[in-house]
């Protein structure tokens, strides 16, 4: 989990790539059939992530060799943005992984252009273990293109050690309100001075959707696809709340664009250089890590107070997903079966990539936990009262939009456009890209 990318660069040349596979429905074999009968067992298998997840994939990898012999599956991992770039040019050149490790960002953008198989058509995959919840969290139209990992939810981080190196107590996470979040962010960066602030920014398409949806709108309008779902005003309070941050406990607008083009490591709460930070559940592990700090999870805060209302889902960490272009779909949905109901892997891979949405690897793993990953698991269990429905997975050409709210974020912390200026205009693209879908 420690190189996620902070890049800068926008993925719409990514976007555009794909849209080049929009043939592929009428060329992959999305059921496995003659080509998966076909098919030699020389499987790739690609993910992106930290240096101990590549370790532990490839220790699954070569379990899952051994016990299946005439199948050999080759690696291929990077960091989060640039993990895109490649998958969607060697999906536009056919020539994409096998097994693909998907997130929900871009599951719609694939089954849609038809460069994913339909897991539910495919032999050898079991996908019993998982509630309808989960399942449909993958689905695409009717078919099911993504298999949950597992679930996480997005939180603040806040290093216990800052905190009591300013003494000051962990707000009570369950009352707090959006002022207190910009008093207690404005009064760290008071006392701890120096190059330390209060908090890092909340500002990816994420941290939008939570905001959304304690006003009780949304990102997408699931009845009007091609179209927002939420007003103009809201969106604009977000941006408002943004300024806010910078001009109490938040980092400079320069720094903020700094560490978007760094790695996770170099980050302000990574180096212990912010007391509070917003991450996915599953990087606690990562972040304390990476700090050295103690970290606890928090529920994002409200403007009422309600932790109800707080706007808080659980996600899909991620999903797995099989190539409409594999030449051996069945080995495929072998590999991806192992992936998903065997113990051995599942305890490899922990909660590196959420609490496992099949039970029964949830169930195996329990034993294996350390101190750090059940404090994962507990908070999310916790949290559970609290917890609205998960949006739907993102629209087919919605590929782009986080790097296009993190574009017109920096252009209002420069001041360069005023809030209601950016609205205008990020709703404009937002809605272009997703009616172009």
């Amino acid at each position: 989990m420690k190189n996620f990318s902070r890049s800068t660069r926008t993925l719409t040349a990514a976007a555009a790539a794909v849209v080049l596979t929009a043939s592929l429905g009428a060329c992959g074999n999305a059921g496995g059939g003659d080509s998966a009968a076909a098919g030699d067992g020389n499987l790739r298998f690609s993910w992106w992530g930290s240096d101990p997840r590549h370790v532990a994939n490839q220790e699954i990898i070569d379990m899952f060799e051994a016990e299946n012999e005439g199948i050999t599956i080759e690696g291929e991992y990077s960091d989060f943005g640039g993990y895109w770039d490649k998958l969607a040019t060697t999906t536009a050149g056919r020539d994409a992984p096998d097994v693909i490790t998907m997130d929900e960002k871009y599951l719609q953008e694939y089954a849609g252009r038809g460069a994913l198989a339909d897991l539910s058509t495919l032999e050898g995959l079991d996908t019993s273990k998982f509630d309808d919840a989960a399942l449909n969290l993958g689905r695409y139209e009717e078919g099911l293109y993504g298999l949950s990992t597992g679930q996480n939810a997005y939180v603040i981080m806040a290093n216990q050690d800052l905190f009591t190196q300013a003494g000051m107590e962990l707000p009570d996470d369950t009352t707090w309100t959006w002022d207190d979040y910009y008093r207690i962010s404005a009064e760290l960066s008071e006392k701890l001075g120096g190059d330390i602030v209060g908090t890092e920014y909340g500002a990816q398409d994420v941290d939008l959707r939570i905001w959304l949806r304690q006003q009780g709108e949304n990102l997408y309008n699931d009845d009007e696809p091609g179209t927002v779902g939420y007003s103009p005003e809201t969106l604009t309070a977000w941006f408002e709340h943004l300024l806010e941050v910078r001009d109490g406990g938040g980092p400079s607008a320069a720094r903020y664009t700094e560490e978007l083009s760094g790695s996770f490591e170099a980050g302000g709460f990574a180096t212990n250089r912010a007391a509070m930070g917003w991450y996915w559940s599953n990087q606690l592990s990562a972040v304390e890590s990476a700090s050295g700090s103690e970290v606890t999870m928090l529920r994002p805060p409200s403007e009422s107070g309600d932790a109800a209302e707080n706007g808080m889902y659980y996600k899909a960490s991620m999903y797995w997903s099989v190539s409409s272009q594999s030449d051996d779909q069945e080995a495929a949905a072998a590999f991806v079966n192992y992936l998903a109901n065997n113990p051995d892997a599942a305890k490899k891979m922990l909660v590196d990539r959420g609490v496992p949405a099949n039970p029964d690897m949830a169930a195996a793993i329990a034993p294996e936990l350390n101190e750090t990953d059940q404090t994962v698991v507990d908070f999310l269990e916790e949290i559970s009262p609290d917890m609205g429905a998960a949006p739907l997975p993102s629209p087919v050409g919605a590929g782009g939009v986080q790097d296009t709210v993190k574009r017109y974020v920096s252009e209002v912390l420069f001041d360069n456009l005023t809030p209601v200026e950016a609205t205008e205009k990020l709703t404009a693209e937002i809605e272009g890209m997703i009616s172009a879908g």
